[in-house]
């Protein structure tokens, strides 16, 4: 199992660098952000609705992904210059030199594995003292299909969550399929546990009586996407990446702030990014999550997420340590610092 998904990122990882010959077009004054339809860019929306690239002198481009995959690729291609990423991070840095200038998120929970109530491994309740809201064993998880994404969180979950029982990933069997097709996979019958990496899709199938059975902030690995930039982009147009981080987070500070501001925008970011939500749901990923500002930004080391994914994949023998190498190379937080410096 473990040579299949050796070869599943493998090919993951040749596809972005075939992808690399694009190269990137810069325009001077023009930033264009890439981002996925999820919470971690809701200040994309603020951005737009208060003119804040006008107001600090730039031209915002956004250009959505649907999962961290593709987005890598993107970058590869020269398709964007700055934008927020989970772990499509761990390819992205160590095959284009990728720079991490800071992490997103300052409390995130929403991503989740999910099993049926009648299954074994719900049956089998908490066993693990360290993680307490952590269900399953050994016994009952080894041999079962897990559906997640190969190369994102919902991945990572899945390594984590069997080492966490003494196992492997190779002691189950893990499909893979794109993120927005998991949900509806697992109610139509297939696979016994669910890799969720969408929150609101996540809470939605728990409204329904789906059990969480573990997930990022409870296996203590809660997730911070982090803010890439393109080499190229980086080291040519410093003063628009200053600009955009001034911006940013004078839109984190504002929904951080106002509870009811960030339901507000975070709504109006799904929706106009073609996704369906209810307000319950948008409420509680709210809750749930906040974001890194100019006041919290030093309470955390930038990059210990990433750091922390790469390791797990090392340990698993799928990433070789030079990954671990590349990201201490290309964390660099000098840009956003100046950015953090000039607002306070």
């Amino acid at each position: 199992m473990k040579k299949n998904l050796l070869k599943v990122l493998s090919v993951f990882l040749i596809s972005i660098t075939v992808l690399n010959c694009g190269g990137t077009k810069i325009k001077e004054g023009v930033v264009r952000v890439g981002y996925m339809p999820y919470y971690a860019s809701v200040p994309i929306q603020v951005i737009k609705d208060k003119g804040l690239d006008k107001k600090y002198g730039f031209e915002m481009e956004s250009i959505m992904f649907p999962s961290g995959g593709p987005m890598a690729e993107a970058l590869g291609a020269g398709e964007w210059d700055i934008g927020q990423i989970g772990a499509g991070g761990m390819s992205a840095i160590p095959n284009y030199n990728a720079k991490l200038i800071a992490d997103v998120q300052y409390e995130m929970d929403g991503a989740w594995m999910l099993a049926r109530p009648d299954s074994d491994i719900v049956k089998a309740g908490t066993n693990l003292a360290d993680w307490p809201e952590v269900i399953g064993s050994a016994e009952t998880l080894k041999g079962l299909t897990v559906l997640g994404t190969v190369g994102n969180i919902s991945h990572y979950m899945a390594i984590d969550y069997a080492q966490k029982f003494g196992l492997d990933i190779s002691d189950v069997k893990f499909i893979h399929m794109e993120t927005a097709q998991i949900a509806n996979a697992f109610i139509a019958g297939e696979g016994d546990i669910a890799c969720m990496g969408n929150p609101t899709a996540a809470m939605d199938i728990v409204a329904d009586g789906y059990i969480r059975i573990a997930g990022l902030k409870q296996q203590g690995i809660s997730q911070q996407d982090a803010m890439l930039v393109n080499e190229q982009y980086y080291e040519s147009n410093k003063e628009d990446i200053v600009k955009f981080m001034k911006a940013w987070y004078e839109a984190t500070a504002m929904l951080n702030a106002d509870p009811d501001y960030e339901f507000e925008m975070t709504k109006k970011f799904y929706t106009e990014s073609g996704r369906q939500v209810t307000d319950a749901s948008v409420k509680q990923e709210c809750d749930f999550n906040s974001y890194i500002d100019a006041s919290n930004f030093y309470k955390k080391e930038t990059g210990a997420w990433m750091r922390g994914l790469i390791e797990c994949y090392v340990e698993n023998e799928t990433m070789g340590s030079e990954t671990l190498v590349a990201l201490e190379q290309n964390i660099v937080t000098e840009l956003t610092e100046q950015a953090i410096n000039a607002i306070k």
